[in-house]
């Protein structure tokens, strides 16, 4: 009897003793199965700008939930910091994040691997991207270049105050230019000589969109501007940025000058533009305002734009391949993606239904507005860029000006620019 007792106490306390050194061994109730690793920090070179909020929100807290080993490092374009002089130095970063038109430059720069073997070893799926951002990363050789995250997007926005006061029924989606104009005639001069402005359009460049236009061709490196299709669009730039009271005040207009002035001076009936929700903050003291779809072209109905997507990317210089994967799973993965379409309203370039109705639900300077305006027009994929359409584009820009000062006349300001970017890419290449 004393043996059996002492058989039943020594197993009892073996338990208890084997109970202790799992529960010493391990900090929660279950044993840990995850492999160890060695804390490992990327750089993300920032080339599409991304806010630190927004790095934050949509980077480096999501990675570092799912993968606590892996730190990232933003890294912001300056002076000291150009991603060229940086990949000379030998100190390339881990990822980029770019514009889709950036992507055959950086290529050519030596910067960019074909991803297309990495997606397949880790069974990325890309059907779960919509065609077009897909097409704008993929390279007509079926090279894949990196993984779009977000998307800009172009719609209408109206000051509903200055529609009151002209006693002007509100735009509504399904306009045309035609339409567009036939409102912005309507806004004038008031009786204490506030001169309001119909419509802004900011850019010819921007007016282009629709077309899915570019200023170079990538496939042949030479000028692809002069042609019936951006011939429309000056001519219809110009029929806007010439209705009496409508003049742009500067030829340097820019988005964020438009929508500035439109959010404070508020004398803007109209505007379209690129993406602008970044600027309607919280804290804004005037929301009166609304969004319709973008205004069409009559042989382009319900297009607002091509493709204007942002990318992210390895670097051919990382040394943390597989780290790095695991990054791009994580940005583009669903739930990251609906906290970017609901908190910092971008739209995503996955085929899910939920990002659409999703869009903007967490932002209260968005509350009430037309969203669903925005995603009635579709975009068109982009053109081949030229690695150096940047450089094109400023050329066009100038045509445009001697054409709306009245210098040229369209036809010649087309030729013009031709001959001037096809002059700039022959100096390029010679260069190279």
């Amino acid at each position: 009897m004393k043996r059996n007792r002492f058989l039943i106490g020594f197993t009892v306390l073996l338990v208890f003793l084997m109970a202790v050194g799992c529960t010493k061994g391990n900090s929660g109730t279950q044993p840990s199965t995850a492999p160890a690793h060695d804390p490992v920090t990327l750089t993300v070179y920032l080339q599409a700008a991304v806010s630190d909020d927004d790095f934050k929100l949509l980077f480096s807290d999501p990675v570092a939930k799912k993968y606590p080993y892996i730190t990232l490092q933003a890294v912001r374009p300056a002076t000291n910091s150009k991603l060229s002089d940086l990949v000379a130095a030998g100190n390339a970063p881990d990822l980029i994040t770019a514009p889709d038109a950036d992507l055959l430059g950086l290529s050519k720069q030596g910067i960019l691997n074909d991803m297309s073997p990495l997606l397949k070893q880790y069974n990325v799926d890309l059907n779960r991207f919509d065609p077009a951002p897909l097409a704008a990363v993929t390279s007509d050789k079926g090279e894949v270049w990196g993984l779009p995250y977000g998307m800009e997007f172009n719609a209408l926005y109206y000051n509903k105050d200055l529609f009151d006061k002209f006693g002007i029924k509100y735009p509504g989606d399904g306009m045309t230019w035609d339409d567009a104009i036939a409102l912005a005639k309507k806004f004038t001069t008031d009786g204490n000589g506030v001169q309001y402005h119909g419509l802004d359009v900011i850019s010819s460049n921007l007016m282009s969109f629709p077309f899915g236009l570019s200023s170079a061709d990538g496939k042949t490196n030479k000028a692809s501007i002069n042609n019936d299709q951006w011939k429309q669009v000056f001519e219809l730039t110009k029929q806007i940025q010439t209705i009496p009271g409508n003049e742009p005040a500067t030829p340097e207009n820019t988005t964020s000058k438009a929508v500035l002035s439109f959010l404070k001076d508020q004398n803007i009936a109209m505007m379209v533009s690129p993406d602008p929700i970044k600027y309607f903050t919280p804290d804004m003291s005037w929301n009166n305002w609304d969004i319709a779809q973008y205004p069409s072209y009559k042989d382009k109905p319900n297009v607002s734009g091509k493709v204007d997507s942002h990318v992210l990317t390895i670097s051919k210089g990382s040394k943390h391949t597989d780290e790095a994967m695991k990054v791009l799973q994580v940005v583009t993965s669903d739930e990251v993606q609906l906290l970017s379409v609901r908190k910092t309203a971008r739209v995503s370039p996955l085929k899910n239904t939920e990002m659409q109705k999703e869009f903007g639900a967490d932002m209260p300077v968005l509350k009430g507005k037309n969203i669903q305006g925005i995603f009635k027009s579709k975009v068109v994929a982009p053109p081949v860029y030229s690695a150096y359409e940047s450089d094109a584009h400023a050329i066009e820009k100038q045509a445009f000006q001697d054409y709306l000062a009245g210098k040229v006349d369209v036809n010649t300001a087309l030729k013009q620019a031709e001959d001037g970017i096809n002059k700039m890419l022959a100096t390029k290449a010679a260069q190279n």
